[in-house]
Protein backbone atom coordinates (compact mmCIF):
# COMPACT_ATOMS: atom_id res chain seq x y z
CA UNK A 1 0.00 0.00 0.00
CA UNK A 2 1.49 3.41 -0.96
CA UNK A 3 0.58 6.72 0.53
CA UNK A 4 1.02 10.12 -1.58
CA UNK A 5 1.81 13.14 0.95
CA UNK A 6 1.35 16.31 -0.86
CA UNK A 7 5.60 17.86 -0.87
CA UNK A 8 4.15 21.31 -0.71
CA UNK A 9 1.24 21.73 1.38
CA UNK A 10 1.66 25.77 2.33
CA UNK A 11 1.32 25.96 -1.99
CA UNK A 12 -1.68 23.48 -1.74
CA UNK A 13 -3.11 25.51 0.98
CA UNK A 14 -2.76 29.07 -0.94
CA UNK A 15 -4.45 27.36 -4.01
CA UNK A 16 -7.05 25.57 -2.16
CA UNK A 17 -8.40 29.34 -0.27
CA UNK A 18 -7.56 30.96 -3.57
CA UNK A 19 -9.68 28.48 -6.02
CA UNK A 20 -12.72 28.60 -2.80
CA UNK A 21 -12.22 32.76 -3.08
CA UNK A 22 -12.94 32.60 -6.81
CA UNK A 23 -15.69 30.28 -5.84
CA UNK A 24 -17.86 32.45 -3.88
CA UNK A 25 -20.89 33.05 -2.97
CA UNK A 26 -20.42 29.62 -1.63
CA UNK A 27 -20.35 27.16 1.15
CA UNK A 28 -17.16 25.75 2.48
CA UNK A 29 -18.10 22.23 4.47
CA UNK A 30 -14.68 20.33 6.24
CA UNK A 31 -15.44 16.28 7.62
CA UNK A 32 -13.85 15.28 10.38
CA UNK A 33 -11.65 19.05 10.30
CA UNK A 34 -10.37 17.79 13.82
CA UNK A 35 -8.34 15.43 11.95
CA UNK A 36 -6.72 17.80 10.07
CA UNK A 37 -4.94 19.38 13.70
CA UNK A 38 -3.32 16.65 14.99
CA UNK A 39 0.23 17.71 16.16
CA UNK A 40 -0.78 21.37 15.50
CA UNK A 41 0.75 22.58 18.33
CA UNK A 42 4.38 20.79 18.06
CA UNK A 43 6.83 20.49 15.96
CA UNK A 44 6.92 16.98 15.08
CA UNK A 45 6.28 17.49 11.48
CA UNK A 46 8.77 20.45 11.18
CA UNK A 47 5.92 22.85 11.69
CA UNK A 48 3.75 22.34 9.12
CA UNK A 49 0.96 21.78 10.79
CA UNK A 50 1.17 24.81 12.59
CA UNK A 51 1.97 27.28 9.85
CA UNK A 52 -0.95 25.48 8.30
CA UNK A 53 -3.27 26.58 11.15
CA UNK A 54 -1.97 29.64 11.05
CA UNK A 55 -2.68 30.37 7.67
CA UNK A 56 -6.16 29.31 7.45
CA UNK A 57 -6.85 31.58 10.87
CA UNK A 58 -5.72 34.44 8.76
CA UNK A 59 -7.50 33.68 5.72
CA UNK A 60 -10.93 33.13 7.79
CA UNK A 61 -10.71 35.69 10.02
CA UNK A 62 -9.41 38.32 7.12
CA UNK A 63 -11.36 37.06 4.30
CA UNK A 64 -14.49 39.54 2.92
CA UNK A 65 -15.76 37.31 0.32
CA UNK A 66 -19.22 35.40 0.82
CA UNK A 67 -17.94 31.90 2.14
CA UNK A 68 -20.22 30.11 4.77
CA UNK A 69 -18.00 28.26 6.55
CA UNK A 70 -19.37 24.65 8.39
CA UNK A 71 -17.40 21.97 10.12
CA UNK A 72 -17.80 18.93 11.08
CA UNK A 73 -15.78 17.93 14.47
CA UNK A 74 -15.75 14.96 17.03
CA UNK A 75 -12.90 15.95 19.73
CA UNK A 76 -13.33 19.92 19.88
CA UNK A 77 -10.13 20.24 22.13
CA UNK A 78 -7.88 19.36 18.81
CA UNK A 79 -8.68 22.56 17.70
CA UNK A 80 -6.52 25.52 18.58
CA UNK A 81 -9.10 28.26 20.36
CA UNK A 82 -8.07 31.28 18.46
CA UNK A 83 -9.14 28.65 15.37
CA UNK A 84 -12.60 27.84 17.06
CA UNK A 85 -13.61 31.46 17.80
CA UNK A 86 -13.64 31.96 14.09
CA UNK A 87 -16.74 30.27 14.02
CA UNK A 88 -20.26 32.12 15.08
CA UNK A 89 -21.80 28.72 15.99
CA UNK A 90 -21.06 25.68 17.43
CA UNK A 91 -24.06 23.22 17.17
CA UNK A 92 -24.31 19.35 19.00
CA UNK A 93 -25.34 16.32 17.50
CA UNK A 94 -26.13 14.20 20.21
CA UNK A 95 -28.11 10.90 19.93
CA UNK A 96 -31.73 11.15 18.94
CA UNK A 97 -35.09 11.59 21.44
CA UNK A 98 -37.62 9.09 21.10
CA UNK A 99 -39.54 10.79 18.26
CA UNK A 100 -36.12 11.49 16.01
CA UNK A 101 -35.48 7.95 16.87
CA UNK A 102 -38.90 6.53 15.28
CA UNK A 103 -38.63 9.48 12.26
CA UNK A 104 -35.02 8.13 11.40
CA UNK A 105 -36.55 4.18 11.93
CA UNK A 106 -39.24 5.06 9.37
CA UNK A 107 -37.14 6.52 7.07
CA UNK A 108 -34.95 3.45 6.74
CA UNK A 109 -38.00 0.99 6.78
CA UNK A 110 -39.76 2.37 3.60
CA UNK A 111 -36.72 2.67 1.18
CA UNK A 112 -36.70 -1.48 1.99
CA UNK A 113 -40.69 -2.63 3.57
CA UNK A 114 -43.75 -1.44 1.40
CA UNK A 115 -46.21 -1.60 4.73
CA UNK A 116 -44.17 1.46 6.15
CA UNK A 117 -44.38 3.70 3.18
CA UNK A 118 -46.98 6.44 2.98
CA UNK A 119 -46.76 7.22 6.67
CA UNK A 120 -48.15 3.45 7.51
CA UNK A 121 -47.19 1.08 9.69
CA UNK A 122 -48.28 -2.12 10.58
CA UNK A 123 -46.98 -1.79 14.77
CA UNK A 124 -48.21 -0.74 17.43
CA UNK A 125 -47.10 2.33 19.89
CA UNK A 126 -46.69 -0.28 23.11
CA UNK A 127 -44.34 -2.23 20.41
CA UNK A 128 -42.49 1.29 19.02
CA UNK A 129 -42.37 1.95 23.11
CA UNK A 130 -40.44 -1.11 23.40
CA UNK A 131 -38.37 -1.03 19.65
CA UNK A 132 -37.01 2.75 20.83
CA UNK A 133 -35.97 1.59 23.87
CA UNK A 134 -33.66 -1.34 22.76
CA UNK A 135 -32.49 1.03 20.22
CA UNK A 136 -31.82 4.22 22.88
CA UNK A 137 -28.20 4.62 22.72
CA UNK A 138 -27.71 3.58 18.78
CA UNK A 139 -26.71 6.47 16.26
CA UNK A 140 -28.54 7.02 13.48
CA UNK A 141 -26.10 5.35 11.30
CA UNK A 142 -26.52 2.56 13.40
CA UNK A 143 -30.02 2.12 12.81
CA UNK A 144 -29.96 2.51 9.32
CA UNK A 145 -27.70 -0.54 9.31
CA UNK A 146 -29.82 -2.51 11.49
CA UNK A 147 -32.91 -2.16 9.40
CA UNK A 148 -30.82 -3.05 5.78
CA UNK A 149 -29.28 -6.04 7.61
CA UNK A 150 -32.87 -7.20 8.04
CA UNK A 151 -33.92 -6.47 4.54
CA UNK A 152 -30.74 -8.59 3.65
CA UNK A 153 -32.00 -11.35 5.80
CA UNK A 154 -35.30 -11.15 4.70
CA UNK A 155 -34.07 -11.57 1.06
CA UNK A 156 -31.89 -14.60 1.75
CA UNK A 157 -35.10 -16.51 3.49
CA UNK A 158 -37.04 -15.71 0.37
CA UNK A 159 -39.55 -13.37 1.94
CA UNK A 160 -38.01 -10.22 0.44
CA UNK A 161 -40.29 -7.04 1.20
CA UNK A 162 -41.03 -8.50 4.53
CA UNK A 163 -39.88 -7.69 8.47
CA UNK A 164 -41.17 -8.75 11.88
CA UNK A 165 -40.83 -6.65 14.99
CA UNK A 166 -39.02 -9.47 16.27
CA UNK A 167 -36.43 -9.23 13.43
CA UNK A 168 -35.29 -5.77 14.74
CA UNK A 169 -35.50 -6.87 18.24
CA UNK A 170 -32.93 -9.85 17.15
CA UNK A 171 -30.83 -7.53 14.96
CA UNK A 172 -30.34 -5.09 18.24
CA UNK A 173 -28.91 -8.05 19.78
CA UNK A 174 -25.82 -8.68 16.94
CA UNK A 175 -23.80 -5.37 17.74
CA UNK A 176 -22.54 -3.26 20.43
CA UNK A 177 -23.24 0.40 19.73
CA UNK A 178 -20.44 2.55 19.61
CA UNK A 179 -21.97 4.66 22.82
CA UNK A 180 -21.18 1.28 24.53
CA UNK A 181 -18.21 0.18 22.92
CA UNK A 182 -15.98 3.37 22.88
CA UNK A 183 -18.12 4.99 26.16
CA UNK A 184 -15.12 7.22 27.57
CA UNK A 185 -14.54 9.22 24.53
CA UNK A 186 -18.19 9.35 23.95
CA UNK A 187 -19.10 10.61 27.28
CA UNK A 188 -15.98 12.60 26.84
CA UNK A 189 -17.32 14.75 23.73
CA UNK A 190 -20.39 15.01 25.18
CA UNK A 191 -18.96 16.85 28.11
CA UNK A 192 -17.09 19.44 25.96
CA UNK A 193 -20.22 20.22 24.20
CA UNK A 194 -22.28 21.37 27.17
CA UNK A 195 -21.65 25.01 26.44
CA UNK A 196 -22.96 24.17 22.56
CA UNK A 197 -26.72 24.39 20.84
CA UNK A 198 -28.59 21.52 20.52
CA UNK A 199 -29.43 20.67 17.07
CA UNK A 200 -32.88 18.56 18.24
CA UNK A 201 -35.69 20.37 19.30
CA UNK A 202 -38.10 19.22 22.33
CA UNK A 203 -39.24 16.43 21.58
CA UNK A 204 -43.52 16.04 21.12
CA UNK A 205 -44.08 12.88 19.73
CA UNK A 206 -45.98 10.13 21.30
CA UNK A 207 -43.07 8.28 22.29
CA UNK A 208 -41.54 11.23 24.25
CA UNK A 209 -39.58 10.05 27.63
CA UNK A 210 -41.25 10.93 30.65
CA UNK A 211 -39.94 12.42 33.18
CA UNK A 212 -40.87 11.25 36.39
CA UNK A 213 -40.55 13.15 40.19
CA UNK A 214 -38.25 10.30 42.36
CA UNK A 215 -40.03 11.20 45.06
CA UNK A 216 -43.23 12.76 44.53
Amino acid sequence: MYYWVNPHPDRALKEFIALVTSLSPCVLYWDDFDKGFAGWDSNADGGVARRLSAALLTWMQEHQEPVYTIATVNRLSMLPAELVRRFDDIFFVDLPHEGARYEVFNLHLAKYFPAFRDNNSPWSDDQWRRLLAEYRICSPAEIGNAVRRCAEEAFYQGRPGEIEFEDLLKQRQEFTPAMERESEQMQAIRNQAIYAKPVASQDVSQFAYQHRELFG
